[in-house]
């Protein structure tokens, strides 16, 4: 019988080996965490005929390493998963943006009576949908850079660039290793494929300038693509759809999203009824920029899910009025300094917490701003913030969940019940 190893038996995991299990294979699971799956497989990694490793596992783990070093090949879990998938498949890659827009085109394919689910990064295993057994007309993959640099077979029908910004450089040596992960979804494309490209963004359209696929371009400020903004409403091959003010959506750059999906959901098959009711009906996704009431006069916004500088200062750029800002967790190596230079003007008071505060202090007081304090909890900031002069309170963290919480979203629940306690 084939052997596989599994590393990492959170969802992906688990999924993964049930997938490798029906086709045929003896699995060995392990994790970092004895008391989830033994911490080694059990069994010399030469026997292994293949290794799945989940998002969470860095490439320098001892058991990649041994892998690489002895040619055992180690995929990811959308690698294995999409190739057991029927229908055609999007991939959905980015910096920020890139669950939303995931979500969008699933809802306004949907819209359209077009079968279709969204799986990968967004929290369902490409695996347990392959498992499901269920035939769709697409399959929407949200991919992220650590899926993608271990995939090596996948090829998709459409891949969609949201942007590209420095993040995940705890993982990476710099930016550059983390963009080269982000294009590995494209490379496998030829000319029948499609890709759907930020016009906007300098260095996605340099690098759209070098691949194979047919390129859709998306752009906020130029009609380069099928879909844009004009007169103050969205526009599909040179139709109105909708006004901008028909949207429930909150933010340019959830606007460019919408842009993205329609450009996307279109060339699939999405028709323009379809949309126009995507674009009415859509509903965002809990933690970001999510509106969650008044605290003290001040409207509060949970944007949990702001994990790096430039998704909380596409956040701040959303706000009406002047805003305090939450921020801190766990650090990913990014350049505060950076931050608070960009930082617009509405911004009159930032509390920083969590196990980056103190770095996230002196990178605000170094370039100047001053409006600033550390405090030891999430409890300890909403007071802070709600005795600012700032008419807004945004929670929008710049920074990963590890240090407190299992994830963006138990962060973005624990802000909302606070929020919901205090009132």
């Amino acid at each position: 019988m084939k052997k596989a190893i599994v590393i990492g038996m959170r969802l992906s995991g688990t999924a993964a080996a049930a997938l490798l299990e029906r086709e045929g294979y003896e699995v060995f699971r392990c994790d970092d965490d004895p008391s989830i799956a033994p911490e080694s497989p059990g069994i010399p990694l030469s026997e292994c005929e293949l290794i799945v490793a989940s998002p969470s596992i860095p490439a320098g783990h001892p058991l990649i390493a041994e892998a690489e070093a002895s040619g055992v090949p180690v995929i990811s879990e959308v690698e294995l998963g999409s190739g057991k998938l029927t229908g055609k498949i999007v991939a959905v890659t980015g910096t920020n943006g890139k669950t939303t827009v995931t979500d969008m085109i699933d809802r306004a394919l949907k819209c359209s009576g077009i079968s279709s689910f969204a799986m990968g990064n967004i929290g369902y295993p490409v695996s347990q949908a392959a498992l499901d057994g269920k035939e769709r007309a697409v399959n929407v993959i949200e991919v992220s850079s650590f899926q993608a640099e271990r995939c090596f077979k996948f090829r998709p029908d459409m891949a969609v660039f949201t942007n590209i910004a420095p993040d995940h450089l705890d993982r990476y040596p710099d930016f550059e290793s983390y963009f080269a992960a982000k294009k590995r979804i494209f490379r496998l494309q030829t000319a029948s494929d499609v890709a759907v490209l930020n016009y906007d963004d300098k260095r996605i359209r340099e690098f759209g300038a070098h691949i194979s696929a047919e390129t859709v371009w998306v752009s906020m400020t130029e009609p380069v693509g099928d879909a844009y903004i004009k007169n103050n409403a969205y526009y599909l091959n040179g139709e109105a759809l909708a006004s901008l003010k028909e949207t429930r959506i909150r933010g340019e750059f959830n606007r460019f999203n919408m842009l993205t999906a329609l450009a996307a959901a279109s060339r699939l098959g999405a028709g323009k009824e379809g949309l126009k009711k995507f674009i009415r009906e859509y509903r965002p996704l809990p933690h970001r920029t999510e509106y969650v009431g008044v605290l003290d006069g001040r409207r509060c916004f949970n944007d949990s899910k702001g994990t790096n500088s430039a998704a909380t200062l596409a956040a701040l750029g959303a706000m009406e009025g002047k805003v305090a800002l939450i921020m801190g967790g766990s650090d990913k190596k990014e350049d505060f300094c950076e931050f608070f230079l960009s930082v617009p003007e509405n911004l009159v008071f930032v509390a920083a917490t969590g196990a980056n505060a103190e770095k996230i202090y002196g990178s605000a007081l170094k370039v100047g701003f001053n409006d600033i304090v550390v405090t030891k909890d999430l409890e300890g900031a909403l007071d802070l913030a709600k005795a600012s002069p700032a008419d807004v309170i945004l929670f929008s963290p710049a920074s990963a969940s590890f240090d407190r919480y299992a994830g963006y979203k138990e962060r973005g629940e624990s802000f909302k019940n606070l929020v919901s306690s205090m009132k």
